[in-house]
């Protein structure tokens, strides 16, 4: 079976995981359609990926209409007004039992050169992000931090980028010689088991009532 993954926001993170899925990292799944309220980055985005486009969410999606939502750094931007109010649509357009996976940057204070050229307005702690699901209305599976081993250099880079502007998706850093790479292996083993009480990123996994 084909899973069909509708693209809601076609900026740069957006492209990036249309490239993933298109380079089939993800068994049996594929792009079907894509949204922005911006018409001309659905459409750029759309013909790239032979799909089609709309520009309004509502003709996206409509009541218990999906399985599973996938939000991925929305919630922190400073263009939404109420976390909580969004999170009450994922949970309207998710069938019972569906699941709403939420995905914001982590560590509430910290403010990076990355945060200005993203327009993020807020971060989550792990908590924040399990409260809003709850106050939407969704009963929480998992709530934890990740990327905990990059909470130290950030903390370090937003000292000295204090006053920069500039994104992490301009960069193409090597990893440390591989040393990230087996920082992060490490910590998937970790988060097969347990919970992590803060991290980079912050990710709560919720249910909708039966």
């Amino acid at each position: 079976m084909t899973i069909g993954f509708g693209l809601i926001g076609c900026g740069r993170i957006a492209a990036r995981h249309a490239d993933l899925l298109g380079d089939n990292h993800i068994a049996n799944a594929r792009v079907v359609a894509v949204c922005d309220s911006e018409s001309g980055r659905a459409d750029a985005m759309a013909q790239r990926l032979g799909v089609v486009a709309y520009h309004d969410i509502d003709r996206i999606l409509a009541d218990a209409s999906v399985d599973a939502v996938l939000c991925v750094t929305m919630l922190c931007h400073q263009s939404i007004e109420s976390p909580t109010a969004a999170i009450r649509e994922f949970a309207r357009v998710v069938r019972p039992g569906g699941i709403v996976c939420l995905w914001e940057p982590g560590v509430r204070r910290l403010r990076r050169a990355h945060d200005r050229v993203t327009h993020t307005g807020r971060r989550f702690s792990r908590l924040d992000l399990a409260r809003c699901a709850t106050d939407a209305g969704l009963d929480v599976i998992r709530s934890t931090g990740a990327h905990s081993y990059l909470v130290p250099p950030a903390l370090v880079k937003a000292v000295l980028e204090r006053g920069d502007v500039a994104s992490d998706l301009d960069g193409h850093a090597g990893g440390l010689g591989g040393v990230l790479a087996t920082a992060a292996r490490a910590e998937r083993a970790v988060l097969q088991r347990v919970d992590l009480p803060f991290g980079l990123s912050a990710i709560t996994l919720a249910r909708r009532p039966m």
